[in-house]
């Protein structure tokens, strides 16, 4: 994630103070789970620009690929990579390893040992708050309109404008430590503490427990008002509601657009309604996913740099060649005849099914109230991405 333009609270030495709020007692509801398979399509062109001994962190800067290798910070200069400046001319720290940074746009907030670090024109500068934080404990950083969210291995922290405070959860029914928080404006944030998810205002001094069962939280990132979670049990989407996609353990995300580029233990994902294979990945690391201005991702696999473009593209099936051989196969049945309660619906029509084509999404997606039915057939993410392209590609007659 991209940080904001940073403010005072990272140019001053932030002063301390403590948060604390007790969630009253509610029926928490529970997540809406979505298996989403993995789906094959035509995949993009895979190649190696760079491969270096102790590649760490990628992000883009200035609108260009930028890699955190050891003691260098790289940056792509046309088919080349030049090195970029660390510190001013008169003062020099090195960043060393990696432990979060928040990517949004053409910039970078990083945590390393060294510090925090953010983008400058050619460089990246030291920030004087380093000094206020034991760096090794950082697990992540958001950074929100001025505000920056802090994960330490022990406590949700905000700084903003200089002053530092932590943010604690009293909640007798989860004593688990603080897993991960992740900004939503400068004065509320998501908190997760234990297997529990909390929306926490320091405005009003108020949190609400929005779910339980969260799996360990692996990444965190923004799609809009969105909230992403990459977790050891899938993707955790928290908007109106909290839905999780098992996915498998997720090692690192990023929010592009509408859609989710997720990387797991072996692949490299684009998530939207469906998941989309994009390539296999054997050593993927965190902090090591994003993608360009031109479409292309780029991610660190070990050593390697690799480049995944986006110039082969599938066009979109159309009515009468794909969907309508899938509502013949999985919709006639019911809505020909009205079984199963069904209105009676001629789905095998291009105009009828255009007109009802957000509803059929819907439905075909909700692993509650499916349709069809459990009790006439249950289709996987695979069988209905046809109808999901479909309506994504324009409801091609």
């Amino acid at each position: 994630m991209r940080a904001q333009p940073l403010s005072l609270c990272l140019l001053l030495t932030a002063c301390q103070g403590a948060i604390q709020v007790t969630p009253p007692p509610e029926e928490v509801p529970a997540m809406k789970v979505i298996a989403t398979a993995a789906v094959e399509r035509t995949r993009p062109t895979r190649t190696t620009p760079g491969a270096w001994s102790t590649p760490s962190a990628l992000w883009l800067q200035s609108g260009e690929v930028t890699v955190l290798d050891g003691a260098l910070v790289r940056q792509k200069s046309g088919t080349d990579f030049s090195t970029l400046t660390v510190g001013t001319d008169l003062e020099s720290t090195l960043p060393g390893d990696v432990k979060a940074l928040s990517r949004r746009g053409d910039g970078v907030l990083l945590a390393a040992t060294g510090g925090f670090f953010h983008d400058a024109p050619g460089r990246l500068l030291r920030a004087p708050v380093s000094d206020d934080f034991s760096m090794e404990t950082i697990r992540f950083i958001d950074a929100v309109n001025g505000a920056v969210w802090v994960t330490t291995s022990t406590d949700a922290v905000r700084v903003l404008n200089g002053h530092r405070e932590t943010v604690r959860i009293n909640d007798e029914a989860e004593a688990g430590a603080v897993q991960a928080v992740v900004g939503r404006t400068p004065a509320s944030a998501l908190v997760v503490k234990g297997e529990s998810l909390y929306a926490v205002d320091l405005a009003a001094k108020t949190v609400k427990t929005l779910a339980r069962g969260i799996a360990t939280v692996t990444a965190i990132d923004h799609r809009g008002e969105t909230v992403l979670l990459g977790t050891s049990d899938g993707l955790i989407e928290v908007g109106a509601t909290v839905t999780r996609h098992t996915l498998g353990t997720i090692v690192d995300l990023e929010a592009v657009g509408d859609v989710t580029l997720v990387t797991t233990t072996s692949q490299v994902l684009q998530v939207s309604s469906v998941a989309v294979v994009l390539a296999e990945v054997t050593q993927p690391w965190p902090d090591a996913l994003t993608k360009d201005s031109s479409g292309d991702v780029w991610l660190l696999d070990g050593n390697a740099l690799v480049r995944l473009s986006t110039s082969i593209t599938v066009p979109p099936p159309s009515f009468a060649a794909d969907v309508k051989p899938f509502m013949t196969a999985h919709c006639r049945s019911c809505h020909a005849t009205g079984a199963n309660y069904a209105p009676q619906l001629d789905l095998e029509n291009y105009g009828t099914a255009k007109t009802w084509a957000a509803r059929t999404l819907t439905r075909i997606t909700d692993t509650l109230a499916p349709m069809p039915p459990a009790s006439t057939e249950t289709l996987t993410p695979a069988q209905y991405d046809v109808f999901v392209r479909w309506v994504e590609g324009g409801l091609l007659p």
